[in-house]
């Protein structure tokens, strides 16, 4: 743990299977007889537990007197949550992140969570019929959740306060503000302060890596959402210091937000062509194939990983595309198809 900023700790907390690897939990100790906060809660791992448990103490904040703000609904930024409220700790998080029970990298347990995976894989092109490799793949990650067995991507129940955009906190001498960041999840949140100019803005941006926004969903408009999202930091928090969970602080804000809003427009480009060249029309899958250069299936846990995410950021390109006019859908038995206008 270190100091970030005058009052506001940064706790680095790992993935031991490194598979995310690192994630970063901010800490801001409340004054005297008043609340504290932590920014996120790691993963779910005894390791994780302990450190920040540690941290917390050495602040001496005691769990009935934190409020756990959660930026989105991943599995790396909600692991402790339910073990937190446990103790005592108020949760908070925008309603928004348990819109859906299923996508890529979020999985509830439950019959819902599977009704919902079977209309996402038939929707992209994925069904017993037309890809029986990924098909059972898919099918086997579900066995080991019935069983009561950990998934990566399973994602913890906690009970919640809802949050809502503008809503404030204060803590300390930091006075903080609900923003809405819709792209990587359709509710992320971060937490603004404008008077010390800084953004907890989680997994909206991230230097050196472009963050996935992974979507399965038609219509919400998940990628146009998110490049409005950082048209409006860079019209308004170009002097900000923007925290990220990942890696290290930005403040070259402008530079990093024009790096990924080009490569996704990149790729749509390329979806975009390799639609519009195609003799017929093809799934999400399928194009996934062809714009990332998948050439197997999943065999393992990290290719299947690797398959979902880039099947999903595939389908947020083509939803963008679409709702831009660029291209075309047609839906046939609960599959889409894409073709050129």
């Amino acid at each position: 743990m270190f100091e970030r900023m005058k009052g506001l700790y940064e706790v680095r907390v790992r993935d031991q299977d490194a598979k995310v690897g690192e994630v970063k939990v901010f800490l801001i100790p409340g004054n005297p007889g008043e609340r504290s906060l932590m920014v996120d809660a790691g993963f779910g791992t005894r390791e994780c537990y302990e450190k920040l448990k540690r941290e917390l103490e050495k602040l001496g904040i005691a769990c009935s007197q934190l409020d756990l703000f959660i930026t989105h609904r991943h599995h790396d930024h909600t692991g402790m949550a339910g073990t937190f409220a446990k103790e005592g700790t108020r949760v908070f998080m925008n309603p928004k992140e348990d819109h859906h029970a299923y996508d890529c990298i979020t999985q509830k347990r439950g019959e819902e969570a599977v009704r919902e995976q079977e209309q996402v894989l038939r929707r992209v092109g994925i069904t017993r019929r037309l890809e029986p490799g990924l098909w059972s793949k898919y099918k086997e990650v579900n066995q080991r959740l019935m069983k009561g067995q950990d998934w990566y991507f399973l994602t913890p129940d906690f009970p919640y306060e809802p949050v809502s955009q503008g809503q404030k906190f204060s803590y300390g001498d930091y006075h903080l503000e609900a923003v809405e960041l819709k792209g990587h999840t359709y509710g992320q949140t971060g937490l603004l302060d404008r008077e010390h100019k800084i953004l907890f803005c989680a997994d909206q941006v991230i230097d050196g890596i472009n963050p996935i926004v992974p979507t399965s969903y038609p219509d919400e408009g998940l990628l146009k959402g998110y490049f409005q999202s950082l048209q409006w930091m860079k019209e308004n928090l170009s002097d900000y210091t923007l925290l990220p969970a990942h890696r290290e602080p930005i403040t070259q804000v402008r530079r990093v937000i024009d790096r990924i809003v080009f490569s996704y427009l990149d790729k749509a480009e390329l979806i975009k062509r390799l639609i519009t060249c195609s003799r017929k029309p093809m799934t999400v899958k399928e194009v996934a194939y062809l714009a990332y250069g998948i050439q197997e299936d999943a065999e393992d846990d990290p290719d299947f990983i690797s398959h979902k995410m880039m099947i999903t950021k595939t389908f947020s390109c083509l939803e963008y595309l679409y709702g831009e006019e660029f291209i075309d859908r047609e839906e046939k038995e609960g599959i889409f198809y894409w073709k050129a206008v």
